[in-house]
């Protein structure tokens, strides 16, 4: 199996915490040039190798099979190209996504810190964290628990008691689980990591979505404008992406609704099987929301880039959407349409 302990962890943060690049140093490559690159999904939602990036030269970009044509062969190459065929088949390239693909891959990654959040971003997303912190503090230490978010800092608090009272709610936690009192920190902490992917999906949506009806606003001036009114190419091609970002957007605003309802824990309550049905609804939803959010964000990226301010003739706008918003939303409405429900609310 291939180990990727020994590749470059200098990673920076935006890498880190991306759901979109993927900065080849921190896989096992072979090719010592190809290092410096980074896999990407581009704004068609395709998957390329980008060699670089710079402001006011935008992206150059190389598909898989192009590879030969741009490296030499130092041994290792045919390997290379192996191993860039399989990651281009990930959903995403945030770290949960990395971990899972990476592994069926063949690359062991168990210990590898490239793969884990920046402590940056983590204490960005505390704040989401809120649903499983804020009701476990205020069960163990009732008015004393505070408005902790730091699941870490929870943990360690947990694993030392500090008075009778908490002793005995955390012993009862533990029986409940059906595990030791010394096993409790352990799988609090993998819950929180399963939790922690959830939160991070949310904050991307959370950005993603404003963005997209500011977009859809933007597109929808094309509809009334000039000759553009009667182009039925064009009218037809933004009735379509209208069409798809509305139906993504409702779709996946509706998932987080279930999940705060249906990921709530009654720890006073808990058992085994409650517990571990919220780790699998979060499981179950994890590609298909990396999948989707990441399209989203990259249409998002693309078009803040293209348009900072807005603005942009009709006839720039229409072809914005026709030749970088319009390719592959196809792909995320059928995904998101496949993606897992959950129950309507009663």
């Amino acid at each position: 199996m291939p180990d990727a302990t020994g590749m470059t962890t200098e990673i920076a943060e935006y890498d880190r915490d991306s759901i979109h690049t993927l900065p080849l140093s921190i896989v096992p490559i072979k090719t010592a040039a190809m290092k410096k690159a980074r896999l990407i999904k581009n704004v068609r939602l395709e998957t390329k190798i980008e060699l670089f990036r710079e402001k006011g030269m935008g992206s150059g970009q190389i598909a898989v099979e192009e590879v030969p044509d741009f490296f030499g062969d130092e041994g290792g190459l045919k390997d290379d190209i192996l191993l860039l065929r399989r990651l281009s088949q990930l959903p995403a390239f945030d770290p949960y996504t990395l971990r899972i693909g990476l592994r069926q891959a063949g690359v062991d990654v168990l210990n590898l810190d490239a793969f884990q959040l920046s402590a940056a971003k983590k204490r960005e997303l505390m704040p989401l964290m809120r649903n499983i912190t804020l009701p476990l503090m205020q069960h163990l230490y009732g008015d004393r628990g505070g408005d902790e978010n730091d699941i870490e800092t929870l943990i360690e608090r947990i694993a030392r008691p500090d008075t009778p009272t908490v002793r005995k709610r955390i012993a009862s936690m533990a029986g409940g689980l059906g595990i030791g009192v010394d096993q409790l920190p352990d799988m609090l902490e993998t819950y929180g990591d399963t939790y922690l992917a959830l939160s991070y999906y949310r904050s991307y949506f959370q950005y993603c979505l404003p963005a997209v009806d500011r977009l859809l606003y933007w597109i929808g001036d094309v509809k009334d404008s000039g000759a553009l009114r009667h182009d039925q190419a064009v009218q037809k091609s933004i009735a379509k992406v209208e069409e798809i970002l509305n139906f993504v957007s409702t779709s996946v605003t509706n998932r987080f609704n279930g999940f705060d309802r249906e990921t709530k824990v009654q720890w006073d309550q808990i058992t085994i099987e409650t517990f571990n049905g919220v780790r699998g609804a979060i499981t179950r939803h994890q590609r298909s929301l990396a999948e989707v959010l990441c399209g989203l964000t990259v249409k998002v990226y693309e078009w803040e880039d293209k348009f900072p301010s807005g603005g942009g003739s009709p006839e720039k706008r229409a072809d914005f959407v026709s030749s970088e918003i319009k390719p592959g939303l196809d792909r995320l409405w059928a995904m998101e349409r496949r993606a897992p429900k959950f129950a309507k609310a009663a």
